[in-house]
């Protein structure tokens, strides 16, 4: 290949996106990627393969089941332009599952909210239709809702992704204080399944946007739709084939070590396996994970020194147990979220959504259910053994039908490339727009005017940066779909609730001055 026309550092989805909308375009990308296989957290592992009824079924592993929820437009734009994952499973249910004093309470919780009668954002409302959801309340849940209420529309007064706003060190545990049990660990769980995180180590800016985005302003927030296989047979791959397709070329086993400027642009050095090597272009396109992008950036001299003044977020370590058993649950449910004194933090049963894990279970009625671990650090820290045991334990006392029936685990942990979210914003903070010429930066951790999380906040960056290099060589440019406004009634709070800041801060100011 000839030198490309740009270098795409890294090939999560973030990066795909990018060396895909420029391959639409035209300019040819060269992507590397330091791992395997692309897809970063969307990318393979190993596949399990189990013999029952004479026949041999595969099991593909993964980082972790993702979904496409109700403010995905770029995602699902970018997929459905290229018939990618079409055959995608709406969600129906999704239990809550509250250990406490030695007995494990459930409610359907999911529907609830995104079928609720009452708009945005007063629609958690529904929940309290809900006879299961009530009987996992106490009096004083019921008597600390103004408090709850309150604290939540919190969010509505600020948009820590689209609005610079410095929260300090501040995180959700002070937010939290003073809430009732069950509330706490509900609002908790939910957060944990979503930030992957405990409330003392959320960033309280991260939480405010994940409200926004996900459920707060609008119900179909919460919808979401499954992958109908693994995530890489089911996207990453075809992103991947459709890249090369169009005159992008992929290096695996490729890791960006140092960069370094030229005359005309950017140097690359990299090494691959034994073989040290580098590649040149006008333009490069950072993608990385946090880590590695600090590594990269402060490690090469051209960069160092802007680098290192930079604020850069953490990333966690996660954990992710499947157990296969001889029967499915009772349940209807195809997600879960857990609380209370459980180690698992969410679970899903696999056979309601995917097709090759459905089609096993009609023909044997088994099922494999898919549990995440989110810490703390010493959770973590225990042996496969152990994690394994307490996670069949925790899916059995929420499921007390399953036990007698596992016949098969695995445990898999996933390098810490899962971003603490903060809602980073500022020029103290990575942005895709960086302060050096010639290199844009994507990541769903990565600074942009867009109130996005996660796999869209990836795929929105992605088309940034990429939308960066067009422009600057006078090409047409792809545009960020926006996200769906506010429902009406959410809107009008959060007008009331900005002005009442304003004069709080007008006021504030005035006393400081005086």
């Amino acid at each position: 290949m000839a030198q490309p026309d740009v270098i795409v550092i890294g090939g999560g989805l973030a990066g795909l996106t990018a060396a895909l909308h420029l391959a639409e375009a035209g300019v040819r990308p060269l992507l590397i990627e330091s791992d395997v296989r692309v897809g970063g957290r969307l990318a393979g592992a190993e596949t399990e393969t189990l013999e029952m009824g004479g026949r041999s079924w595969h099991f593909p592993a993964e980082h972790g089941i993702h979904a496409l929820w109700g403010q995905y437009h770029n995602v699902r734009a970018m997929l459905d332009r290229h018939g990618i994952a079409a055959a995608r499973k709406y969600a129906r249910y999704e239990e809550w599952a509250h250990a406490q004093r030695g007995r494990v309470l459930r409610a359907e919780a999911g529907s609830a909210v995104r079928r609720s009668f009452i708009p945005a954002p007063f629609h958690y409302i529904g929940l309290l239709f809900r006879p299961a959801f009530l009987r996992m309340l106490t009096l004083a849940d019921l008597i600390g809702l103004p408090r709850v209420t309150g604290s939540i529309y919190l969010a509505l007064a600020y948009d820590p992704l689209c609005e610079e706003i410095d929260f300090g060190s501040r995180t959700v545990a002070g937010l939290f204080d003073g809430w009732p049990p069950s509330l706490r660990a509900f609002i908790t769980a939910l957060m944990r399944s979503g930030l992957a995180a405990q409330p003392e180590e959320v960033p309280l800016a991260g939480f405010l946007a994940f409200l926004r985005f996900y459920t707060l302003l609008r119900r179909d927030a919460w919808a979401f739709e499954y992958l109908p296989d693994d995530s890489a047979a089911a996207v990453i791959d075809p992103l991947a084939a459709a890249i090369q397709a169009r005159g992008g070329e992929i290096r695996l086993n490729t890791a960006a070590t140092k960069l370094e400027r030229t005359p005309t642009g950017w140097r690359v050095r990299w090494t691959c396996r034994e073989e040290q090597g580098e590649s040149e272009a006008p333009q490069i396109i950072v993608a990385l994970d946090a880590a590695a992008a600090k590594g990269l950036l402060t490690g090469s001299p051209a960069t160092a020194p802007a680098a290192e003044q930079l604020i850069w977020p953490t990333c966690l370590d996660t954990g992710v147990v499947r157990l296969w058993f001889s029967r499915a649950p009772n349940s209807t449910a195809e997600s879960g979220v857990c609380s209370g004194d459980m180690t698992i933090d969410n679970f899903f049963w696999l056979h309601r959504f995917q097709r090759g894990v459905a089609e096993w279970h009609a023909a044997t009625g088994a099922t494999v259910v898919e549990m995440h671990i989110y810490g703390p650090p010493d959770v973590l820290a225990q042996p496969d053994a152990a994690l394994i045991a307490q996670a069949a334990n925790d899916i059995q006392r929420i499921h007390p039908e399953l036990r007698g029936h596992m016949f098969h685990q695995t445990m898999r942990r996933n390098p810490p490339s899962h971003t603490r979210f903060g809602a980073a914003s500022g020029p103290k903070h990575l942005g895709v727009a960086s302060v050096w010429p010639g290199i844009s930066c994507c990541g769903d951790w990565v600074g942009y005017n867009h109130p996005s999380l996660f796999l869209e906040r990836a795929c929105v960056t992605g088309i940034a940066a990429a939308a960066r290099v067009l422009d600057s060589l006078g090409r047409p440019t792809p545009q960020v779909l926006a996200a769906t406004p506010a429902e009406a009634p959410a809107r009008a709070v959060e007008w009331a609730l900005r002005k009442v800041r304003k004069a709080v801060g007008r006021k504030d100011k005035g006393q400081g001055e005086g």
